[in-house]
């Protein structure tokens, strides 16, 4: 299942956001969306986990402050 994360932190990095959802389950996959001119991250990024992990950490991630920033959480 894919992962949405909005309104992160610009100094997130795709594997501290791997980390934060480890304690839910196998990440298999985990990207920042940056501006493909000057790099900067676009502050949202994706996760994909299986299923069951993936409603478990979106119900307990969603709105929590990481990195400074109250994160936004939801399936795509």
């Amino acid at each position: 299942m894919q992962i949405y994360i909005g309104n992160l932190s610009e100094m997130t990095t795709a594997q501290q956001l791997a980390r934060l959802f480890l304690p839910f389950g196998s990440v298999q996959f985990s990207h920042i969306e940056r501006d493909e001119n000057t790099g900067r991250s676009l502050r949202f990024g994706f996760i994909e986990m299986d299923m069951q992990n993936a409603k478990s950490a979106i119900k307990r991630l969603n709105r929590i402050l990481f990195m400074n920033s109250y994160v936004e959480v939801a399936a795509v």
